[in-house]
């Protein structure tokens, strides 16, 4: 290899590692216990129910929905956020500021409550 090609490569090799170590991208925090569990929560049908591990919970008040969707301002089919549970209450929050209840349930709710 002749002196130049390989200053070329070198400065290459820098250059790259360079462009790595500079990156904006930061691994996301490990959330701890006070922020919750990071779920999706499914809203194609409106809000209803929502799943943490094996434990379900029926939103407190019903279902919100509005003409079979999730009301205005709500991700469709989910919505990403966060879910806290204190004895039978679950409590989803997300960035866009929603902040719904949810009840145990003694089950799973059956399939036959789900829309298509």
């Amino acid at each position: 290899m002749r002196p130049t090609g390989a200053l070329v490569l070198i400065t290459m090799c820098g250059l790259a590692l360079g462009l790595a170590g500079c990156s904006s991208e930061q691994p996301s925090p490990i959330p701890s216990a006070d922020e919750g569990t990071t779920v999706d929560l499914y809203t194609h049908c409106g809000i209803r129910y929502v799943q943490v591990g094996v434990d379900w919970f029926e939103r407190v008040g019903g279902p919100l929905v509005r003409d079979g969707n999730p009301p205005a301002g709500w991700s469709n089919p989910s919505q990403p956020g966060r879910v806290t549970v204190a004895d039978d209450l679950a409590t989803f929050t997300d960035d866009a500021g929603h902040k719904e209840s949810f009840k145990k349930l003694a089950q799973p709710p059956s399939s036959a409550t789900n829309c298509a």
